[in-house]
């Protein structure tokens, strides 16, 4: 009975010695531990102590192994928070990571950790695309863009910006057309994202046409509304204003029509915008190739 016991002891000591030297002392290696037994929390736990404890909170793997917890932490507990404090650790930790990894030795993980993460702000970006929640959809697609970037991504970020850009402006003027009256601060943001596009890409159709719509739009507003008993001076005025918001307009349509971009609302445009330059010989020529147009349709 008592070699039965003997023996007994001995192997929980073996054990237990076997255990201590398995996990180690610090709190990376005990992170470690509860990471591949998928014991989040308490990986969590020691992770969080690594990073305050300073013979580790300078070591790469502390921080790569922070960034994969909180990562998969987020996965699991706040992956429709779209302000999840679990995936905003995992991107601190990465940066940190990034600067302290010379030797390169989770480099190759950690891109793929960012380019996940990255990819789940996108998803956001373009869930928040609403008039409500537009000014997060830019803050998420920026952290998508700062996570690529860091990654070294080989994908095309300047097309993205022109694909995100156009989408956001194209939210923003569809609720514009709504409003009866035209907020002059919403046009011109909406304009300066449309610009945004054609600073990538000067033969972008879609950012041509739109600008010249919203300058054409201002002037004819302004035409509508306007009260004909009102002074000569004033008239003047007005006209000066609308004449302005014509050959702004001007470029960016003849831009759309050196393009062949959408041509028949393109030339509807142009005939409009000479009409209101009172420029007949213009009017006329566009009218005539626009019923050519409509000829070879047929």
């Amino acid at each position: 009975m008592m070699r039965r016991f003997y023996i007994l002891s001995i192997f929980i000591l073996i054990a237990t010695i076997g255990y201590g030297q398995f996990i180690g002392k610090d709190g990376v290696s005990k992170a470690l531990f509860y990471l591949q037994k998928n014991e989040l929390d308490s990986a969590k736990k020691y992770i969080d102590e690594a990073e305050k404890d300073e013979t580790t909170n300078t070591l790469p793997k502390t921080w790569y192994y922070r960034a994969l917890i909180y990562k998969d932490a987020y996965k699991l507990y706040e992956k429709e928070d779209k302000n999840s404090p679990l995936r905003a650790t995992a991107v601190v930790a990465l940066n940190k990571l990034t600067g302290l990894d010379k030797e390169n030795e989770f480099t190759e993980s950690a891109q793929k950790m960012m380019t996940y993460l990255a990819s789940t702000y996108y998803n956001d970006a373009a869930r928040s695309l609403n008039p409500a929640t537009y000014k997060n959809a830019i803050e998420y697609y920026n952290k998508y863009k700062e996570l690529m970037s860091l990654a070294k991504s080989q994908s095309d970020l300047k097309q993205q910006d022109v694909k995100f850009n156009l989408a956001l402006a194209s939210m923003l003027n569809q609720n514009l057309e709504k409003e009866t009256k035209k907020d002059s601060l919403k046009v011109l943001e909406v304009k300066n994202i449309y610009q945004s596009v054609l600073d990538i890409d000067s033969n972008n159709g879609s950012a041509n046409y739109s600008i010249g719509i919203l300058y054409y739009n201002e002037s004819a507003d302004i035409i509508n509304n306007m009260d004909y008993d009102m002074d000569l001076e004033q008239l003047d005025k007005y006209q000066d204003i609308c004449t302005d918001l014509f050959l702004k307009a001007l470029p960016y349509m003849l831009k759309c029509h050196e393009i062949k971009y959408n041509l028949n609302e393109t030339l509807i445009g142009l005939i409009n915008i000479y009409h209101g330059l009172n420029d007949p010989e213009k009017e006329e020529q566009y009218k005539n190739e626009l019923k050519a147009l409509e000829l070879e349709k047929k």
